[in-house]
């Protein structure tokens, strides 16, 4: 997710795991196009690493030395501008109580730099997925909890959390988002905030367009983009 214009860019439906977060970060590179985005701040789940390292990095071959033994195996490195976080919370009886942030790749001072170019946050987080994921349930019976409303199939759920997901993109526009024109507030999607539509679809609209989820968004290189995966099957 796009911090800034609220942009759901890519998710994996299914349960957290290596596997969904490779496919997870390899969706997202080809929607961006590969371009790396300011910073990336995820929960600390360990896979995210390999994920993002495996999207991002550079494969380094190692010349032969000449010298006895196994040659060094080639390794992936991170290029220079992939800047990425990832925020620890410590929790007591359920409660969190510490929040702490684990650098992961880049330098502190491109960390800090790209929080400082941030108009919607002064510090490294992951509260706007996890609202997102508290909007997913709402708009999204299918994923709310103790309910009736379950997929009764897998294919069902997927197909429908992509609906949402491009309902939440293109049809509902978003307080945080609005702009003053003229003396009125004009109402902004997250898809009109990233300049990929110009206005707010209709329901109409939407249904009559032949979308896939191959063909959702783009999001510029200045962008920050946060990561979590506590939805239920809908890492973000």
């Amino acid at each position: 997710m796009d911090a800034e214009t609220k942009l759901l860019v890519s998710h994996i439906v299914g349960p957290r795991t290596g596997k969904l977060s490779r496919e997870l970060w390899e969706d997202f590179v080809v929607r961006t196009n590969g371009a790396i985005p300011a910073l990336i701040t995820t929960d600390e789940y360990e896979p995210y690493r390999g994920a993002i390292l495996n999207a991002y990095g550079t494969r380094v071959e190692y010349p032969s030395t000449g010298q006895p033994g196994r040659p060094r195996n080639p390794k992936l490195e991170p290029p220079a501008g992939l800047v990425y976080a990832m925020v620890h919370k410590t929790r007591e009886k359920g409660a969190v109580v510490d929040v702490s942030i684990r650098r992961v790749f880049g330098t502190q001072e491109q960390v800090d730099e790209a929080v400082k170019r941030s108009t919607v946050s002064s510090h490294v987080n992951t509260t706007f997925v996890e609202r997102f994921n508290g909007t997913a349930r709402q708009h999204n019976s299918r994923k709310a909890r103790k309910v009736y409303s379950f997929s009764k199939e897998f294919k069902y759920h997927v197909a429908m959390s992509w609906f949402a997901a491009a309902y939440y993109n293109f049809c509902r526009p978003h307080l945080g988002l609005r702009e003053k024109e003229e003396g009125r507030w004009s109402r902004r999607t997250p898809a009109m905030a990233s300049g990929i539509s110009g206005q707010v679809w209709s329901l109409d609209e939407f249904m009559s367009y032949p979308l896939t989820h191959k063909s959702l968004v783009s999001i510029a290189e200045h962008s920050a983009v946060f990561c979590d995966a506590k939805s239920q099957g809908s890492p973000s």
